[in-house]
């Protein structure tokens, strides 16, 4: 840890020491929890596959924390120009063999993506649980990189805890910095307004379905969203 606070970024990394998060690498060698994107590891959001069935003009996507690659290596079947970044080599290197199997390319970035130096910009950035494992200080950073990667009139879509579903923390942010926990935070819609509403136009913002082939399933928790960056 730095001796002195000089800098913005030097507060935030003093508030990433402050907060324990998920030991991803061995969340994912052990495999000790039966959650659905790990026992179907190789499927698809149901909200990604029917944003893209939709007929947006997509050419180019981003994953944000993209664990072993389901969304990222469909959106590479789907054609197109996919980049994926997920801070834990165990996931990245299971992506890879997956990717292979799929027989088609994606680009995989093994870095925090907060801090991560992401090239390009992008039709799509998408996030399939991330936002909700970021400590609140993080959430700013995390818009900033939105901004950056997005091209204008580009897509951001979302999955993340629910708020009321028993499947995430719920606590204000204030209240974060005092619970220890392993666990992801939950939102509540008014609070998904809140923080992306200001700055992208909200196209959806509805639970996860269930039931649609091909799709991965037991997902009801979550919320699933879709904004659009201003032209």
């Amino acid at each position: 840890m730095k001796p002195y606070i000089n800098t913005y970024a030097d507060v935030l990394d003093l508030l990433d020491e402050k907060v324990a998060g998920v030991q991803w690498d061995r969340f994912y060698k052990e495999r000790g929890r039966p959650v659905p994107f790990l026992t179907q590891n190789t499927l698809p959001d149901e909200n990604l596959a029917a944003f893209l069935r939709s007929g947006a003009p997509v050419r180019s996507a981003l994953e944000l924390g993209c664990g072993e690659g389901r969304n990222a290596i469909y959106m590479a079947r789907q054609g197109l120009d996919v980049t994926a970044c997920d801070l834990s080599s165990e996931a990245i290197e299971n992506a890879k063999r997956f990717m292979a199997e799929a027989g088609v390319q994606v680009k995989w970035i093994c870095e925090d993506v907060i801090k991560a130096d992401i090239p390009g910009s992008f039709d799509l950035v998408y996030d399939a649980g991330l936002l909700h494992h970021l400590a609140p200080h993080r959430r700013l950073t995390y818009l900033e990189l939105l901004q950056k990667l997005l091209k204008p009139g580009g897509y951001f879509g979302l999955t993340c805890f629910a708020w009321g579903e028993d499947c995430g923390e719920e606590m204000d942010d204030w209240e974060y910095y005092d619970h220890p926990f392993n666990s992801g935070l939950a939102f509540t819609r008014e609070r998904l307004l809140s923080l992306f509403q200001p700055h992208f136009k909200v196209l959806e913002i509805r639970k996860y379905q269930n039931g649609v082939p091909g799709t991965i399933q037991g997902l009801q928790f979550m919320w699933t969203c879709l904004f659009q960056k201003p032209e």
